[in-house]
């Protein structure tokens, strides 16, 4: 029997200086009601409200992955858009094309040339490996400065003969740029505390879109035949249960298993994958009420660009200021279980 990857506690690890110095967001300007998907998805209505929780959320209509992402990191830097980092990740889940990289061709919409660009994929969780690349490399002295940018388009994948997934799922993108941190007098110095991802592959068919890759190239799609092979499919309940098994000792293992450990966690942000899981997992591991942070509502599951949107949402929201403790978690295709708890 497998073994759990053991995460040590954040007391017992070394952390990694890294503030995050700007956010930023994009959605596309069409809205698409609860209303609008019962009639996508051939649904009574009140279908989808009542099934995901989920009132609005955002389509593309001509919008890109590049041209979404390019306007998320203008809104983080605001001003200073000329102001390149020293490195780009893109850690979306749905990439613009197979190849270049999304991160290529980010860069190209903001005018930057020479940078390097390269793209984490881990569907949902991707901007929690992405965090930790950027800490490990500005430890490392490698770059000082790193723009960090989800940007996802599910509306082009969704299978409406599936409505329990399909209602869930919403476009959109976030950026962070991270840099070294320093030392001031006001605050503790900001960092990722502690850090971790879990694969358990005996879920890796419970969310999935079969074709598309090498193992069945877009060459083989057949209209009329094979489409589904061609959208995207989730086994909610499945996941639901592999999560409910694992999330304890997962949680335990970046901030412990006393009984007053979200005393020391100011906000809580999860991936918005879906809001009836999440309040089902918060009172198991009892994450208190007040500290969850949830933007699903309005937002949809904008899959990797979840976690990086809800943490710009607590920061613009005051929910999340200088010198607090938040913690990032949630759950991906794989099956992954991942989480980073950041002082900010």
């Amino acid at each position: 029997m497998p073994q759990p990857v053991s995460i040590h506690p954040a007391s017992l690890r070394p952390e990694l200086p890294l503030r995050i110095e700007q956010t930023g967001k994009f959605l596309p300007a069409r809205v698409v009601t609860a209303d609008e998907v019962d009639i996508l998805a051939n649904r009574p209505g009140g279908w989808t409200l009542r099934h995901t929780g989920v009132l609005e959320r955002r389509f593309v209509t001509g919008e890109t992955s590049a041209f979404m992402g390019a306007a998320a990191l203008q809104d983080a830097l605001g001003q200073a858009s000329n102001r390149r980092p020293d490195l780009l990740i893109s850690a979306g889940g749905t990439p613009h094309q197979p190849i270049p990289c999304t991160a290529s061709l980010i860069a190209r919409e903001m005018g930057w040339f020479g940078l390097p660009c390269f793209d984490v994929n881990a569907t949902c969780l991707g901007f929690i490996p992405a965090l930790e690349i950027a800490a490990s490399f500005m430890a490392a002295g490698k770059y000082e400065r790193i723009a960090i940018v989800c940007s996802e388009i599910a509306s082009k994948g969704l299978n409406w003969a599936q409505p329990e997934a399909a209602g869930l799922m919403g476009d959109g993108a976030a950026a962070v740029v991270v840099t070294a941190a320093n030392q001031d007098d006001l605050h503790p110095t900001p960092a990722l505390l502690a850090s971790g991802l879990e694969t358990w592959p005996e879920g890796a068919s419970l969310t999935e879109i079969r074709g598309g890759g090498t193992a069945l190239p877009a060459t083989r799609y057949l209209a009329g035949e094979n489409e589904a092979d061609f959208l995207f499919h989730m086994d909610g309940p499945g996941v639901f249960r592999l999560a409910a098994e694992r999330i304890e000792a997962f949680v335990a293992g970046l901030i412990g298993d006393a009984p007053d450990r979200w005393e020391g966690v100011d906000l809580v942000i999860p991936h918005q994958g879906s809001l009836l899981a999440m309040r089902h997992l918060r009172q198991r591991i009892g994450i208190p009420t007040e500290k969850l942070i949830e933007i699903a509502h309005d937002h949809g599951n904008m899959i990797a660009a979840s976690l990086p949107a809800a943490l710009h949402e607590a920061i613009q929201q005051g929910r999340l200021r200088r010198g607090q403790t938040t913690l990032l978690l949630g759950t991906s295709a794989g099956f992954s279980l991942g989480g980073a708890l950041l002082r900010f």
